[in-house]
This record gives structure tokens, C-alpha cells and sequence, in this order.
């Protein structure tokens, strides 16, 4: 289960190179929409493995991780058929950013604001959340 939750990290991270290099490639040569269409489909795929790790693993997370994600997903697929240079470098660039806000949520670098908000337990787990004073 933890090659799971390991898996989803670090494609998480590739996939945050992948978004970059979305705006970069729009940027100097123009919209690319299979590339754009890949790294949207690439991004669902991380969003399915995390869900499943989240499932399987029984951890606690903050629902806030998998809202951002799925922001970011629906500006990722608003604009990979896109070939309008401006949309796609908004649209790729506000998902980096929400990508990068769902990574910090659970990463140890992230701001301590983010941590503890909203958090899921599954039901059955014994592993419970304490909270945070506020």
C-alpha cells in the first residue's frame, strides 16, 4: 500500500515538470493540444492513483488536497483542445499553481495555514485526527 501512496508523490512531481513544460512549449512555439491532451489525461491518472491510496492506506488527508486537484484537472481539460496561445498559458498556469497548493497541503515544506483542513477519515479507521488549535 505504501508503493501506492509513494507512486502517486512522485509522478505527482513529474507531472508538475509536465504542466511547466505545457506553458514553456505554448509559449515559444505555440499550443501543442496532444501534448496538452496527454498531460491532462496523465494529471487524472495521478488524481485516481491518489484517491486509491487514500482508500486503500485508510490514512487520514485533507479534503482540500483532492479539491485543488480537481480544480486544476478541469482548467487542464477546459483548454488541451485549445489552440489559442492565451488560454492555454491562463488556463495550464492557474492549474500549476492549484497543483502546486494541493502538493503543499500534505508536503512538510507546505504553510502550516493549509495543514489539518477539512480532514477525512474514513469510516472504520483507527487511526484518528486530533485537532488543531486555531
Amino acid at each position: 500500500m505504501d508503493l501506492i501512496i509513494k507512486s502517486h508523490k512522485h509522478y505527482g512531481t513529474l507531472l508538475i515538470a509536465l504542466v511547466l513544460a505545457v506553458i514553456v512549449v505554448t509559449l515559444l512555439k505555440g499550443p501543442k493540444p496532444v501534448f496538452q491532451r496527454m498531460v491532462a489525461v496523465l494529471v487524472d491518472i495521478n488524481l485516481v492513483v491518489g484517491l486509491a491510496g487514500a482508500w486503500l492506506t485508510h490514512r487520514p488527508f485533507s479534503l482540500l488536497h483532492p479539491i485543488l486537484a480537481l480544480g486544476a484537472v478541469g482548467l487542464l481539460h477546459a483548454s488541451a483542445k485549445s489552440d489559442n496561445s492565451a488560454k492555454v498559458t491562463r488556463f495550464f498556469s492557474i492549474a500549476l499553481i492549484l497543483l502546486i497548493a494541493a502538493w503543499a497541503v500534505h508536503a512538510s515544506w507546505g504553510p502550516s495555514i493549509l495543514k489539518n483542513v477539512w480532514m477525512f477519515n474514513f469510516p472504520g479507521s483507527n487511526i484518528s485526527v486530533a485537532p488543531t488549535a486555531q
